[in-house]
C-alpha cells in the first residue's frame, strides 16, 4: 500500500542529489535507512573507548567476525 507523505522542495531537491539515475524516492530512502543501519551496527561492533589503541581494536574486531562466522 503506497502512501505520500510531505517533504520541502528542498528536502526533494536533496534526494534527487543523493539517488542515482532511474532510482524511486522509495529506493533513495531505503537505501539511507540500510547505510545508517549499518552505521550504527559498526558502532557498537567495536566501541573504541575500550581500546587504548587503534590496532587492539583492530585485533579484537577481527576475533569477533571470525567468532561471527563459526
Amino acid at each position: 500500500m503506497d502512501t505520500t507523505i510531505a517533504i520541502s522542495k528542498d528536502t526533494r531537491s536533496l534526494l534527487q542529489e543523493f539517488g542515482k539515475k532511474s532510482e524511486s524516492y522509495d529506493e533513495v530512502i531505503r537505501r539511507m535507512y540500510n547505510q545508517i543501519k549499518l552505521q550504527e551496527k559498526i558502532r557498537e561492533f567495536v566501541d573504541e573507548s575500550r581500546y587504548s589503541t587503534l590496532e587492539e581494536a583492530k585485533e579484537w574486531t577481527k576475533l569477533k567476525i571470525k567468532a561471527l562466522k563459526k
